[in-house]
């Protein structure tokens, strides 16, 4: 005795015959394009033996849609790991660059610091009473 109903395989083959028209219309770019869309919906005709209940269009493009959404979901994980990878590489920059101010910063100080102790020695400051240091001796100006 035969099958009374055709297998997920030999009906996906004339849904694909079908579309050999619409194919031919298509500029070859597209061409490509709608073979690869048909590559996919192959990869879940297992899973499309399982809904009869549905057309078998809309099986293969329900199986297309899956499959290029996990293309999707798997390009938007990518440039997220490269978003943070660059923002990790950014503020890795960005902390180098705080560390040389710092320490250029940190020299400058020296220097001044320097600077001021042998002027210090150079003129040391006036001591004194603080009464000796006020200004009350001068006369004012007119």
């Amino acid at each position: 005795m035969g099958r009374t109903i055709a297998s997920i395989t030999q009906t996906w083959q004339e849904e694909e015959a079908a579309l050999n028209r619409f194919k031919r219309a298509l500029r070859k770019d597209d061409q490509a394009l709608l073979d690869e869309l048909l590559v996919m919906s192959r990869l879940h005709l297992a899973e499309a033996s399982y809904a009869s209940n549905l057309y078998p269009l809309d099986m293969y493009i329900i199986a297309i849609l899956l499959e290029v959404y996990k293309q999707l979901k798997a390009t938007q994980r990518e440039l997220h790991n490269a978003d943070r990878q660059g923002i990790k590489e950014e503020l890795k920059e960005q902390e180098l660059f705080l560390k040389l101010v710092t320490n250029y910063l940190g020299t400058v100080d020296e220097e001044k610091q320097n600077e001021f102790s042998e002027a210090e020695e150079e003129h040391p400051p006036l001591t004194g009473t603080k009464e000796d240091n006020l200004y009350t001796d001068f006369e004012e100006a007119p």
